[in-house]
């Protein structure tokens, strides 16, 4: 089907030559199919892909080389601009005949690359992470993995041992989406001129050009807004959409203007410094994409409206070379093939999760994805171009069975890969064993399970893999707030007080305990508690917001002014309180151990001390519990993953002298009258070593967190101190 006014268009923009034709000269905003009118897109495709890959392999090196992908997104806008509106104008425009080349020129690719990841993680990657890479896979085959990873709200500024496998598919996502939209606002544009046209004679021209300038507006103030208050912004496709515009819009730009040859090459010129200066210069904490990104856009503008400049000293002999336009060819499948090259490759030396890729097998990831890159584009690529091309012009097209092959090939991938997911779920939705019995009101555990291989003269051996529990799977995500807990922690921007029963409602002693995620680490020991000595226990727990006087967020210090006024007004007999010790605000993360510095540790500790009386004068008792160990700073960033590749051995276990910081909360808790310390340290480490199952149990989930099944083995280990500050303050 074409859509398209019924007559041609008088006033179709009409390109303009900067000199005199010549048989290779590149015309401004041309966008010809033949090789040699795109060297300059090559070129700069070239320097785009060069940057991502860097900043992948070597983020030190190029911090912003992520600035690549706003490069292809404005050259994807410009050269889609020009496939849509030259038809447009000519009334041969058909949605069926765009739709279709776009699925050929990249699904083949880029399902291939799905598959074969697939196949990578099946043999490779730990089943711990199976569920999100599969999640991840599937997003990227039906193009949404952008909105996939907004949702979790994912950092795509450094390379983290849990990064999907397919997480660059997101950019791809974006273009995806650009390219199913698009179409449809230039034949808006189209179909506006056509209706004004007997009045005011509107051009088409102007009418994308008011289309792509309140894009470019609308998008770019979005970008700015977003990248200020969510980290969701990277990936939104709402947020990118200007850099599409700002392309459509130089191309609408370059068919009515001349350049003279100097200035296209003094324009080629500075157009690359801009991108590669944003790409030494930025980095992580650089705003982005926001007003920044406008740069590297700017920058690439400038190299395609420069064209190839004649002038000996312009950049065209760069352009030229064959390694330059060899690498703007493969471009897309390089893209494509490096990243999970990348994030396989710990997993295929066996490597304990969190340490460093070696620079030999970066290296090799390299050498590898060339060498992909160069098959993929000879053997899918070009050969898919040439066949669809030829389709393309047979007298009757078959576009339909074009984009039903394109869609049994997102099946091809998406429904292994949901299967892999399911297998994952099925498992962890079976229970894990619970050794913690009660008696008399006195809570016990087998000897040598869990925290019980923690106990004086405990003498217990290591157990093999398959006994294991929770199964390194089931503990990944063994979580309290996700389980017993669900919607008792509350995250985000949520500012909801939520009070949540976990104990005995009838109990007439009462207790609360307050915190962020470390506080709900002590949840189901002290709910195990509280049930056997017949205790009322309400939870009122915030993901990163510990009760502290500090200020950490806007949500978070809302929750927490309302949250103290509720337990001043319930005056519960005890208060529990935790924090993670990574976090002693107002100082913000700690990444090393060095950075918690006495100085630091006091200042976190005040600010607790300063809340911890308000508590005190409301009539409660307060006991602090003192942090467990960080497996992410010790060097173990994903204890399940590396317990599913090395089992119960010394491979997964950290230092306790780097894993085990000063907690502030336990510095307040020393320097407070009338605060009591409970330090469960030694459930977690001996001998100057914290391991990672201990009595049989995974104790960590993710990153630092601990699993409810070894939080509920600590139960009868905790009761004895626990009792003894109930007991005291109900005495009073």
């Amino acid at each position: 089907m074409t859509v398209a006014p019924p007559r041609a268009a008088r006033h179709a923009p009409a390109a303009r030559h900067r000199s005199r034709p010549r048989p290779t000269r590149r015309h401004p905003g041309t966008a010809a199919s033949t090789r040699t009118l795109r060297l300059e897109i090559q070129a700069v495709r070239a320097l785009a892909i060069a940057a991502v890959v860097v900043y992948h392999l070597f983020p030190d090196v190029l911090p912003g080389g992520y600035v690549g992908v706003d490069v292809f997104f404005v050259i994807s806008g410009f050269l889609i601009t020009a496939h849509i509106a030259k038809p447009l104008a000519t009334g041969r425009f058909s949605f069926r005949v765009f739709y279709a080349r776009r699925a050929w020129r990249l699904l083949p690719a880029s399902m291939t690359t799905l598959f074969v990841t697939l196949l990578l993680t099946a043999v490779f990657v730990p089943r711990t992470l199976w569920k999100d890479f599969t999640e991840q896979i599937i997003a990227s085959a039906l193009y949404v993995e952008n909105w996939a990873l907004a949702a979790n709200s994912v950092d795509y500024s450094a390379l983290a041992s849990d990064s999907s496998i397919v997480q660059h598919f997101w950019s791809l996502s974006t273009e995806e989406q650009f390219y199913a939209v698009w179409p449809l606002v230039l034949w808006g544009c189209a179909f506006l001129r056509y209706r004004r046209r007997r009045r005011s004679g509107v051009s088409l021209a102007p009418a994308i050009a008011v289309a792509l300038g309140a894009v470019f507006v609308l998008s770019l103030a979005s970008s700015i807004w977003e990248t200020a208050h969510s980290p969701a912004a990277y990936f939104l496709t709402t947020t990118r959409a200007w850099e599409f515009a700002a392309g459509g819009l130089l191309w609408l730009g370059l068919q009515r203007v001349r350049i003279p040859d100097a200035l296209a090459a003094t324009m080629s010129w500075a157009g690359i410094a801009l991108i590669v200066t944003t790409a030494l210069r930025f980095d992580a904490s650089t705003p982005f994409p926001s007003w920044t990104a406008i740069v590297p856009v700017v920058g690439v503008a400038l190299v395609i409206a420069g064209g190839m400049p004649e002038p000996r000293w312009g950049p065209a002999v760069l352009f030229r070379l064959r390694t330059v336009q060899w690498l703007g060819d493969v471009s897309y499948s390089l893209y494509l093939w490096h990243w999970p090259l990348l994030v396989v490759m710990p997993f295929v030396l066996g490597r304990t999760t969190g340490e460093a890729t070696p620079l030999w097998a970066k290296g090799v990831v390299l050498a590898t994805a060339l060498v992909l890159a160069h098959f993929s584009r000879r053997l899918i690529e070009l050969p898919v171009i040439a066949f669809s091309t030829e389709r393309m012009r047979a007298p009757r097209p078959r576009h339909r069975g074009i984009l039903v092959l394109a869609v049994a090939g997102m099946l091809v991938v998406a429904l292994p890969a949901a299967g892999m997911y399911g297998s994952v779920v099925r498992e962890q939705s079976a229970s894990a064993t619970t050794g913690v019995t009660t008696s008399g009101g006195t809570l016990s555990s087998p000897a040598c399970y869990g925290a019980a291989a923690m106990q004086p003269r405990a003498d217990c051996p290591q157990v093999d893999a398959d006994d294991i529990t929770p199964t390194p799977v089931q503990a990944a995500d063994d979580d309290f707030a996700d389980e017993g807990g669900r919607g008792c922690q509350v995250a985000g921007d949520d500012t909801t007080v939520k009070g949540c029963e976990v104990g005995d409602p009838d109990g007439t002693v009462r207790l609360a305990i307050v915190g962020d995620s470390h506080a709900a680490n002590y949840v189901p020991a002290l709910e195990l508690i509280a049930k056997a000595k017949h205790w009322s226990l309400t939870t009122y727990l915030h993901s990163g917001c510990p009760m502290t006087r500090a200020l950490v967020t806007p949500s978070c210090d809302t929750w927490k002014a309302d949250t103290l006024q509720r337990l001043q007004q319930e005056r519960y007999d005890v208060v529990f309180v935790a924090a993670l010790s990574r976090t002693p605000w107002p100082h913000g993360l700690v990444r090393h151990p060095d950075e918690l510095t006495p100085a630091v540790r006091d200042s976190a500790a005040a600010a607790y001390a300063t809340t911890w009386v308000r508590l005190q004068q409301a009539g409660s008792a307060v006991v602090a519990l003192r942090d467990n160990p960080d497996p992410g700073i010790g060097g173990v960033s994903d204890v399940p993953s590396c317990v599913e590749q090395h089992g119960d051995g010394a491979a997964c276990d950290v230092s306790e002298a780097d894993s085990l910081l000063d907690d502030p909360v336990a510095q307040a808790a020393r320097t407070t009258p009338g605060v009591t310390l409970i330090d469960s340290t030694a459930m977690f480490c001996t001998d100057g070593t914290c391991p990672a199952v201990i009595g049989g149990v995974v104790v960590y989930r993710q990153v630092q967190h601990v699993t409810q099944t070894y939080a509920r083995s600590m139960a009868p280990f905790l009761e004895p101190e626990v009792t003894r500050a109930v007991d005291a303050a109900t005495s009073r």
